[in-house]
């Protein structure tokens, strides 16, 4: 059976040309395939906007727009709110999602006041007291490096608390790196389930004393960090490892790679969505290669290696389980601007269509560089 357009989420039939893109894709793969038409687990993107960087955003205050790392929705107001990586005025950027055709414009800034020195934000949840929390890298510094941190802040920016994180993820304070989170490979990730009492976080890569990270020979393994709500703050408990892919070998020769955890969010206590990054660089510069791919995720029945302060060479515990949701790159109705991919990093359930159809918003970090862009996806998942 070929699939409607109000199976599609196609509120308007003249809607935005990707959104009828993707659609058209979806008839072609239902035509070629006979009897087995459009499956309702259909992965699609509904639509796609690349931001202008020569746009003049006066919302902005006069700063500067781009390194979008986190997203979170207040889903009272449908207020989007991304964090901003930028290390010079910490912030959050309200923004403003529009339709026919889809666009997303900045409505405003969030200047984060307080914390540790050395802030590197990059992962973002709205609380259901309309309080913040972000994620931060930390870093090594030039003199000593700052923890990665789960951080709070009011609705207006400023600080209220850093929530504790447990001491094996704290980088050497001196010498050689040998335990700890790796440099620029903390905690990128954040979310909350709905009812609001467990928060999870993950590394972007392995624990110096877990293991090696990802290359293209093979994966690595992450740890996923559970918090609970207690009393009036979340406290760390269990631990499960997540076992990263390893990076695909692109078709020049190449010699720098990184496959990161870049993102989760939490569909329930125990499922949850996850987001790998995969990026490689040609060994003579100019080629790069992008790969973002969104996986099922469940923590059921996954051991808790809380109390394990290096799991490196163990095979005594069960990862939690993840399967393939699917491959942006192989994703109908992918724009052909969007064919190389870019850096996403950010991913957050967006509301339901017409047709009860969930979708996802992901967003691209352009690095504040001339040669990445700023792109918000929105996604159809079954």
């Amino acid at each position: 059976m070929l699939p409607t357009a109000e199976w599609c989420g196609c509120i308007n039939a003249a809607g935005h040309a990707i959104r009828a893109a993707a659609i058209g894709v979806v008839l072609i793969c239902a035509i070629a395939i006979g009897i087995i038409g459009c499956s309702p687990a259909a992965v699609f993107i509904d639509d796609a906007f690349m931001v202008d960087m020569d746009a003049d955003f006066p919302a902005l205050n006069g700063m500067r727009f781009g390194g979008l790392s986190g997203l979170a929705f207040d889903v009272t107001s449908g207020e989007l709110f991304a964090i901003s990586d930028d290390r010079v005025d910490n912030r959050i950027v309200r923004l403003r999602v529009r339709e026919d055709p889809f666009r997303v414009e900045p409505a405003g800034v969030i200047p984060l006041d307080g914390g540790p020195a050395g802030l590197d934000p990059e992962g973002l949840v709205l609380l259901e007291n309309g309080h913040f929390l972000v994620t931060s890298e930390g870093g090594r510094g030039e003199n000593a490096p700052s923890a990665p941190a789960i951080l709070e802040y009011r609705r207006d920016g400023t600080f209220v608390r850093a929530l504790e994180i447990p001491e094996r993820f704290t980088p050497s304070a001196h010498g050689d790196a040998l335990r700890g989170v790796r440099e620029n490979a903390a905690f990128e990730s954040l979310t909350v389930t709905a009812d609001g009492r467990t928060l999870f976080t993950a590394t972007e890569s392995s624990l110096h004393q877990d293991g090696e990270p990802a290359d293209f020979d093979r994966g690595a393994r992450v740890r996923l960090l559970e918090y609970r709500f207690d009393g009036d703050t979340f406290i760390p408990g269990a631990e499960y490892v997540y076992e990263q892919e390893a990076m695909t070998r692109p078709d020049f020769p190449s010699t720098v790679c990184s496959n990161s955890l870049a993102e989760l969010v939490a569909l329930d206590d125990t499922e949850l969505l996850s987001l790998e990054h995969g990026f490689a660089e040609a060994s003579t510069g100019g080629r790069v290669f992008n790969r973002c791919r969104v996986y099922r995720v469940s923590i059921a029945g996954a051991s808790d290696v809380s109390g394990s302060d290096s799991i490196a060479g163990r095979t005594d515990f069960r990862p939690v389980s993840k399967q393939l949701l699917f491959d942006l790159s192989e994703t109908a109705g992918l724009p052909d601007d969007l064919a190389g991919l870019d850096n996403f990093e950010g991913l957050a359930l967006y509301p339901e269509n017409t047709a009860g159809r969930r979708r996802l918003l992901l967003v691209s970090d352009d690095n504040f560089s001339d040669r990445q862009r700023t792109w918000f996806v929105r996604v159809d998942i079954p």
